[in-house]
């Protein structure tokens, strides 16, 4: 089926992941081992190389099928997916999945082509999305933590074991395999610090090189104790407390036989919820004095006033005093904001969630995302609103109410200047194109 979604908790596209990531993870740790130039890129590995790069193409063709959790909305349309896709990591999927190794061999540019295989090592940036489900606000578990951590240990172990193959000559006596196994012998105990003694540096670069791993492998295992002691004492308390939070919302929601309408309500509440307070920043704020919660409070205000064009040039002042009058609402996933027909009288500003703008005839027209503003033209002016605005996820807005407007700027005779021009471009814009009646909502 040519619009058929991917869902991204289905059990193949989980297992479709770990594929990924084990290709990830392959090369990650063989690249800076064939970078070595006495080592090089064993014939062997063409085919290996070949049928990754069929995956990962492959992966490509599925991720602009698979749906992607977007402001707490769950992207199912085929086309925006794609859309979404293109503006994220396409091109970096895409420069990583050509084969360019293997192109180059085949054009005779053997010595690029080894360099050509670094490229590779932007999958990289896509492991915490591969482990990572999408769909879910919750943080990341302690095992995906733990995952992290470990590759990276055994990620910088293997760099540092192909920087010490490229340092020192093989013996004479001594086959390739045995050399390899050495450097990494060799990379582990110097990083434990526990080095025995058999391999020992013979060079001024090899003792620098050597020192250089020593304290590398010091700051590591620091770093390592510190951060499992955290997650063992922690056990991930948020995650936690927010999983038995939900069990307790199903069981509950079982026991009275709740509507499936109401119970995906809320189930986007409280994912609305954790993504607001996951933070910690609603109780940072109020630990601190109330003078300086006030004019984080200001600030941002004055921040997501600017998003509305009409606003771009105004004074600091002005906004500081339009930004005390803005007043929060909440609105739940299909609870409707604004009304065609309804005179406006506010404007609003979406802080977070996302919103479906619509016609008389139920048509989407667009969707509007956090820090997007809608309504301002009721400030203006009275206006009979144009289309319905309806909250698709739990929504949290500030309000703007047109009498807290007009007393603000009737103390602001240059911004009233201001508004007579954009309300007298209005006209004249709405004079000259008599078919076009849609306004801004």
């Amino acid at each position: 089926m040519p619009d058929q979604v991917i869902m991204p908790d289905l059990l193949a596209r989980k297992l479709w992941n770990y594929l990924i990531l084990l290709a990830t993870v392959w090369y990650t740790w063989t690249i800076p081992l064939f970078l070595v130039p006495k080592i090089g890129i064993p014939v062997w590995s063409h085919s290996v190389d070949l049928a990754l790069s069929i995956v990962f193409m492959m992966d490509l063709l599925l991720n602009f099928r698979t749906a992607v959790l977007v402001d707490g909305e769950l992207l199912t349309n085929p086309k925006v997916i794609q859309s979404y896709y293109f503006r994220g990591y396409f091109s970096m999927d895409l420069v990583a999945s050509i084969p360019w190794d293997l192109i180059l061999m085949q054009l005779g540019y053997w010595d690029a082509a080894i360099l050509a295989s670094a490229v590779r090592l932007l999958r990289i940036f896509r492991l915490p999305h591969l482990l990572r489900v999408q769909g879910t606000a919750l943080p990341a578990s302690v095992m995906e933590q733990l995952f992290i951590t470990n590759f990276w240990v055994l990620t910088i172990t293997s760099w540092c074991a192909s920087i010490w193959m490229a340092i020192i000559d093989i013996p004479e006596n001594e086959d390739l395999t045995t050399f390899i196994v050495k450097g990494y012998y060799w990379t582990v105990t110097t990083m434990a610090s526990v080095g025995y003694g058999d391999i020992t540096p013979t060079t001024n670069i090899g003792r620098i090189y050597a020192m250089f791993v020593m304290l590398l492998g010091v700051g590591i295992y620091a770093y390592i104790i510190g951060h499992i002691s955290t997650l063992i004492v922690n056990v991930n308390i948020l995650r936690k407390r927010n999983k038995e939070k939900i069990e307790q919302l199903g069981a509950f929601m079982q026991q009275y036989d709740l509507p499936s309408a109401l119970q995906n309500d809320i189930f986007s509440f409280y994912r609305h919820y954790l993504m607001e307070h996951s933070a910690g920043g609603a109780s940072i704020l109020k630990e601190l004095p109330v003078k300086l919660s006030d004019r984080i409070h200001q600030h941002v205000n004055i921040y997501l006033l600017r998003r509305c064009p009409m606003f771009k040039k105004a004074r600091p002042e002005l906004l500081e005093a339009l930004g005390a009058r803005l007043t929060s609402e909440m609105f739940l996933p299909g609870e409707e904001i604004i009304r065609i027909g309804e005179v406006g009288r506010e404007m609003y500003i979406l802080v977070h969630g996302v919103v479906a703008v619509t016609n008389q005839e139920g048509e989407l027209l667009a969707k509007l995302r956090t820090k997007d503003v809608f309504g301002e033209i009721a400030l203006l002016h009275d206006t009979v609103r144009m289309a319905n605005i309806r909250a698709i996820t739990a929504c949290n807005t500030l309000k703007l109410d047109k009498n807290d407007f007009d007393q603000v700027i009737s103390s602001f005779p240059e911004f009233r200047k201001e508004l007579r021009k954009i309300q007298m471009h209005r006209v004249g814009t709405e004079s000259a194109s008599p078919d076009q009646k849609e306004e801004t909502p």
